[in-house]
């Protein structure tokens, strides 16, 4: 997103003093609305949310407005285990961005160019969104032991489909909250492993046992993946840095410049154009880091002065490392916090909802392969 350089140095000097454009202040998120399959909103007001058909698990994360609107699917199958881990499950993702235009992602849209450009452009961002959310999410979204459901014979694989119709910034962020409450939400039917005995007279004239799955589609005893409310979740930080003007610079000894720098997290698109870095850290429910990885800042009025080696650019400066670390485990407290009491708050109050004819669907739609 290109912004000129007197609406980042607004953007910026707003951050400075922890009011930003939207009235939040530095590690405040956005109010997200969180809809998944419990057919209720996860706000202080109900509403209708169907889960999809042919999936075990779904949510939906949308801002008011719809500046952000991201959707996850969770399908499972039984399937063959890998060879190289014959007693975990599987677990794939894919993020599609057909539908959001190519706004708020990851990296500021270059402008111009035709559609088969901006369509190369947007599988890079594809591509580039999966491999990071696979590497940051996956290893830790669930308990791969726990997918087993024949040991070398059949474990389950579960596929998480995340679409981003609408992004307003930060898109690894949402789409983090969206797999997690996903998964926290996908129901997995209980499956028995049965070894019968049978005649095989055609072929020896003796006994030989067939190995069958048991499919319970009894709704009431499907059970969630085992450590889904475990699922660690994406904090974007962003280090947004002002350079000194000509009037109050203020120079060292050796005569470099100091640069005002700020990190705040939910950041809008408007807001990543003027950052200097991002840093995209993992944090689980126990506040460890799970995975680091730092993108690129539009740095917005910086070109001039990133020349000299200051903020400008893809950088920041290394009195900020300190201040990233706790802004990311604090911004991580507070949204588990919330996510954590409205689940309950969901959760009491669907308690009472009848899940009639869901059974059914579990048994004719899950497949052996």
């Amino acid at each position: 997103m290109a912004i000129s350089a007197s609406e980042a140095h607004y953007i910026i000097e707003s951050c400075l003093t922890d009011l930003r454009i939207d009235g939040r202040s530095k590690l405040e998120h956005r109010p997200y609305t969180i809809t998944n399959r419990s057919t209720h909103t996860k706000t202080s007001q109900s509403a209708t949310a169907p889960a999809f058909i042919l999936s075990n698990g779904s949510s939906r994360i949308h801002l008011p407005g719809s500046t952000t609107d991201v959707v996850c699917s969770v399908k499972a199958d039984l399937v063959h285990p890998s060879p190289s881990k014959p007693n975990q499950g599987i677990l794939e993702l894919n993020v599609d961005l057909s539908l959001c235009g190519g706004g708020g992602t990851l990296e500021a849209s270059a402008g111009g160019g035709g559609a088969q450009k901006r369509r190369r452009q947007q599988r890079e961002e594809e591509s580039q969104i999966t491999s990071l959310l696979q590497r940051l999410i996956l290893p830790h979204a669930v308990n791969h032991e726990s997918l087993v459901v024949w040991p070398g014979k059949y474990v389950w694989r579960l596929s998480i489909d995340v679409m981003v119709l609408r992004c307003d910034g930060c898109v690894l962020d949402a789409s983090s909250i969206a797999i997690r409450e996903a998964l926290q939400n996908t129901k997995l039917p209980k499956v028995q492993a049965v070894m019968e005995k049978g005649n095989d007279d055609a072929n020896n004239g003796g006994s030989a046992s067939k190995n069958d799955l048991l499919v319970d589609g009894d709704h009431h005893k499907a059970v969630s993946p085992c450590g889904a409310e475990d699922c660690p979740l994406v904090i974007t930080v962003s280090v947004l840095s002002s350079p000194p003007s000509a009037t109050d610079a203020v120079t060292s000894t050796t005569g470099s410049k100091r640069y005002k720098s700020i990190a705040i997290i939910d950041a809008r698109t408007e807001e990543e154009a003027c950052a200097s870095t991002r840093v995209c850290v993992t944090v689980d429910t126990n506040g460890m880091v799970c995975g680091v990885h730092t993108l690129g800042g539009g740095g917005a009025g910086m070109e001039e002065e990133g020349e000299q080696g200051g903020a400008g650019g893809s950088s920041m400066p290394i009195s900020m490392l300190g201040e990233v670390v706790t802004t990311a485990s604090m911004a991580a407290k507070s949204l588990y916090t919330k996510l954590d009491r409205d689940r309950q708050v969901v959760k009491d109050v669907s308690s009472t909802d009848n899940d009639c004819g869901y059974g059914y669907l579990l048994k004719n739609h899950f497949l052996i392969q």
